[in-house]
């Protein structure tokens, strides 16, 4: 199972090359604003899904009334 997800991700990471090169291309300016970019795009799903696991959890108990 392990050398498979490892294959997978393998796979996953050379998928645009292009990309790849242009990335590795930047200077340190843009190495920082890759950075900065992707932590931006990161902190909306984060905080998602860190509200949808809260409710979650505080109404884990709380069950509809059967009748």
């Amino acid at each position: 199972m392990l050398p498979a997800a490892a294959n997978l991700v393998g796979s996953l990471a050379l998928q645009c090359a292009m990309c790849y090169q242009t990335a590795a291309a930047q200077g340190p300016r843009g190495i920082r604003a890759m950075n900065l970019g992707i932590l931006l795009l990161i902190v909306p799903v984060v905080s998602i899904i860190s509200c949808i696991t809260v409710v979650t959890y505080r109404h884990r108990g709380s069950a509809p009334p059967s009748d």
